[in-house]
């Protein structure tokens, strides 16, 4: 009998070989998939943070368009009358009117472009009547940015074109109708100094002046826009412009 050891028979060979020939073809599998892995948290972030960039130029260039939509109204029933800041008319009309508004106040534009005209031609340009306009900004950030906006364009003389403005571009109630780029165009379009005007609007220059004129007008209980006194009465709404009118007349010498 043979004492020696024979060495396995060549087809065990072949069959380790195999074996470990699928061992590292699954360790290199795996390596792959971890490779796949460690890419993709790295470009999924990248891809991300692009879209989002795409999705900033795009909405930049649709608010540039908005922007660019601002209109200019006819502003000429308040150039042909004394127009003092706030005020229009004669200083010496018998009749004070007072009007509190809110640029965001549907009702308020309604007024400014169907009713004002009417009382402007009968009441303003005739002496009978000194209008003033005063903010009772309480829909929201936007109606105070507006009355403040205002502001800015009663310092360079322009308050009732810039009025007029921002009820011609009233879009809706804090819908970015009032935004500040929105104010600094309507400012461009009035024809205001925009440097001046945005350091204004910046600054919060008339900011508190603003938040008295709506202290006040709650004070006098002012509840709704827009909303009047006329010659000192308790403010009062109207129905229609017949309800104004009345006042008027009944005050008038």
């Amino acid at each position: 009998m043979s004492t020696s050891r024979e060495l396995p028979p060549r087809a065990g060979s072949r069959a380790e070989q195999e074996r470990l020939s699928r061992r590292a073809q699954r360790k290199r599998e795996a390596e792959r998939r971890a490779r796949q892995r460690r890419l993709l948290l790295v470009i999924v972030p990248i891809v991300i943070a692009l879209v989002a960039v795409g999705i900033g130029i795009w909405w930049s260039q649709r608010s540039a368009q908005e922007v660019a939509a601002v209109q200019m109204p006819d502003v000429s029933k308040y150039t042909s009358v004394p127009h003092d800041g706030r005020f229009l008319g004669d200083p010496n009309a018998p009749v004070h009117v007072i009007e509190w508004g809110d640029y965001q106040c549907p009702a308020c534009k309604s007024f400014e472009q169907r009713f004002f005209p009417t009382i402007v031609e009968q009441y303003i340009a005739t002496g009978k009547v000194r209008w003033e306009f005063r903010d009772f900004a309480f829909i929201g950030a936007e109606s105070t940015r507006a009355a403040e906006a205002a502001y800015c364009a009663l310092d360079q003389g322009k308050f009732w074109e810039f009025h007029a403005a921002l009820y011609a571009n009233q879009t809706g109630e804090n819908v970015g109708a009032f935004s500040d780029r929105r104010l600094e165009e309507i400012a461009r379009v009035v024809g205001l100094d925009v440097g001046q005007f945005r350091s204004c609007l910046r600054d919060g220059t008339h900011k508190e002046e603003v938040q008295q004129m709506i202290r006040e007008a709650q004070s006098l209980g002012v509840r709704a826009t827009p909303s009047f006194s006329v010659n000192g009465s308790a403010p009062f709404t109207i129905r229609s412009l017949g309800d104004l009118t009345q006042r008027i007349e009944e005050a008038l010498p």
